[in-house]
């Protein structure tokens, strides 16, 4: 038997290698718009409202406001693979914050509090506090300090169909 647990679990390495595994599902990556930096969003958030991006991050504090969970995130540039990884220095523009709104955070899990990092993919809704972008949450992939606390949770309502403007760009946009 325990030669059989062997065989299927080099049949699945084999597999993810062959196929590429990667933390985001196809169907984000299509839609999402390709190498978006913190950098880029940043500085011209108006170019990217509305659209799906994929960031790297790693959970600094969190907030209950508006009936939702708002994540404060210090960004982590993604690798190939898209994995969080280190900025390479302290002062790297891409070592910046943003924020992170999950909707239905009742399903969102709670071992969240134990991940080292997360790739998000998410819809940019605006600039909050600071000038730090929003991105309302559609698909999380956590990394836990152990394996047992990784994670994955899903929006299961189409961020394109949610009504949903912070308080924040609500001032913006004069409403």
């Amino acid at each position: 038997m325990t030669r059989n647990l062997l065989g299927d679990l080099i049949l699945l390495l084999a597999l993810c290698v062959s196929l590429g595994c990667s933390p985001v599902p196809r169907k984000y990556l299509r839609e999402a718009t390709p190498n978006v930096t913190l950098a880029a969003l940043t500085s011209a958030p108006e170019v990217y409202r509305g659209r799906l991006v994929v960031m790297g991050a790693v959970i600094l504090e969190e907030q209950t406001k508006e009936g939702s969970l708002w994540l404060h995130v210090k960004n982590r540039p993604l690798d190939q693979d898209y994995r969080p990884q280190l900025p390479p220095s302290v002062n790297d523009p891409e070592g910046g914050w943003y924020w992170v709104v999950v909707g239905d955070h009742q399903s969102f899990p709670s071992s969240h509090r134990h991940w080292a990092d997360m790739t998000v993919v998410g819809r940019v809704a605006g600039v909050g506090p600071g000038k730090e972008p929003i991105l309302k949450m559609v698909y999380v992939r956590g990394w836990g300090l152990s394996s047992t606390h990784d994670g994955v949770w899903e929006s299961v309502v189409d961020a394109n169909y949610m009504p949903f403007t912070p308080d924040e760009v609500k001032g913006e946009l004069g409403q």
